[in-house]
């Protein structure tokens, strides 16, 4: 009986801890869609295009023009990106540029978008 009121001890202490952690879910970030990319690009409006994606999906396709820095390595070279530039950043469907994107607003980079919907989005309009 003893151990029984433990383990529900235990289990009803770990429970807040376990629904204190938020979801891992993308940020709320300024966006473009993918008609607003073609027409920056048609235009020839000056920005930097940066892929957030891994090599292996860089390698297999990519929007013309893009720079690959993978999200993971984003913390590491952000400097390498032009201060005040404007950024396109995409992924494959818009979770990891909008994390991508988030991190650049807070360090700075003020001008930063994600692609709506990202790579996927891109393919289906071409």
């Amino acid at each position: 009986m003893k151990a029984i009121l433990i383990a529900l001890a235990f289990c009803m202490l770990a429970a807040p801890a376990a629904q204190a952690q938020p979801a891992l879910t993308a940020p709320d970030v300024p966006t473009i869609t993918v008609r607003d990319l073609q027409a920056m690009i048609k235009e020839k409006t000056y920005f930097i295009l940066l892929d957030v994606r891994e090599p292996k999906e860089f390698a297999q396709s990519h929007i013309a023009g893009a720079m690959l820095m993978p999200l993971g390595s984003v913390p590491a070279q952000y400097r390498q990106l032009p201060a005040g530039a404007p950024l396109v950043v995409y992924c494959r469907t818009g979770h990891r540029s909008a994390k991508a994107v988030s991190f650049l607003l807070d360090h700075g980079y003020s001008k930063a978008v994600s692609l709506a919907g990202g790579y996927t989005a891109w393919t289906a309009a071409q």
